[in-house]
């Protein structure tokens, strides 16, 4: 009997209003200090060293699970800059970094606020979430100024378990907590390599969130175009219990 539905974040649940915006203001910030602390940099080289960055990290999860925490992060672009380190100057760097989110804040994608109270009500609900520049403790802030929070009973973020999603122990991790076998569960995300691979690979129903689309033939439980399609099939898999 499903039990349970985890969802990605970004993407997922939250979106960012503009293309690339967080990538923008992280950007912005950096040069900007870098800057007061005499070591100004062009805003094209420091927007090449963040993006640089932002792929590498990516690459990592999609491809070993690979964690990369912001600390570790900043330290590579702050290298790549050639930057002279202070303790001052790495922690106004990194205070920056994590917390670049809320300067623009993020928006629920469309049919989540209208969807998850049903939802909540026949399933307990969850977070499994690769953060990449934004922390869990950003991550939440987000979900609490969105009115989201209330819907979860358990959030998982990547920098605080040091794996990531398709790794098998970040969503092995989430289900113990939780209480439920992986055949008790379904997981939602939009990224077919990292959500619904990892999914299928612990034995969880696997819902792949194609919004836009794409043609590409991914395997998996179900494909929703919006999040309205979801509430049939939950609504089908808790009758035949």
């Amino acid at each position: 009997m499903l039990k349970v539905l985890t969802c990605d974040y970004w993407n997922t649940l939250v979106r960012e209003k503009g293309s690339e915006t967080t990538g923008r203001v992280v950007m912005e910030r950096l040069t900007r200090i870098l800057r007061a602390y005499g070591q100004e940099r062009p805003r094209a080289v420091v927007a090449e060293a963040t993006g640089a960055c932002r792929d590498l990290v990516m690459a990592g999860q999609v491809k070993e699970g690979r964690e990369t925490p912001p600390e570790e992060q900043v330290a590579w672009i702050l290298a790549r800059l050639g930057v002279e380190l202070t303790p001052d100057l790495v922690q106004a760097v990194h205070a920056a970094y994590i917390t670049a989110a809320l300067e623009e804040m993020p928006e629920p994608v469309p049919g989540v606020t209208a969807v998850l109270p049903e939802l909540s009500r026949r399933l307990r609900l969850a977070v499994i979430c690769n953060t990449g520049r934004t922390p869990g403790s950003t991550a939440r802030i987000i979900l609490e100024r969105l009115g989201l929070a209330g819907y979860f009973t358990h959030l998982t973020f990547s920098n605080e378990e040091g794996v990531a999603k398709p790794h098998p122990a970040i969503f092995q991790r989430t289900l113990a907590a939780l209480g439920v076998e992986p055949q008790e569960a379904a997981h939602i995300g939009d990224d077919p390599r990292t959500d619904v691979k990892g999914a299928r690979a612990v034995g969880m129903h696997a819902l792949w969130f194609n919004p836009h689309g794409r043609t590409d033939a991914v395997p998996c439980d179900l494909e929703l175009h919006c999040w309205e399609d979801i509430l049939p099939w939950v609504r089908e898999e808790l009758g035949r219990a």
